[in-house]
């Protein structure tokens, strides 16, 4: 029985990939394809996947030229803008961060 199973399991996989090749699989899958990249869910997960990955851009498509794929090395300049943004914000520089934040902890903690 276990037999005709796999060869029922090959005969499908086989029918299927010929109906993907065939001329009418090939328009109906690409006009699924077409119709899903549209659906708003799906459009927000591609726009989360591209700002994640926004700054590896141009290391991924030098990479693919040299058809290497070593480890990603960061935007230097991505880095220095952030760097700014968080000295201007209150993110860096802050030696006493720590400090009042233990004072207001044991202060809460004794009320």
């Amino acid at each position: 029985m276990k037999e005709i199973e796999i060869k029922y399991g090959e005969a499908r996989k086989r029918a299927r990939l010929n109906w993907a090749r065939s001329e009418h699989g090939k328009t109906l899958s690409k006009n699924y394809m077409k119709e899903y990249r549209g659906r708003p869910h799906v459009k927000a997960k591609y726009h989360d996947y591209y700002i994640k990955n926004k700054a590896h851009w141009g290391e991924i498509t030098k990479s693919k030229k040299k058809k290497w794929g070593g480890i990603r090395q960061e935007n230097e300049d991505i880095i220095r803008l952030h760097e700014e943004w968080a000295k201007a914000n209150g993110y860096r520089d802050n030696d006493n961060l720590h400090a009042t934040n233990t004072e207001r902890i044991t202060k809460d903690a004794k009320k």
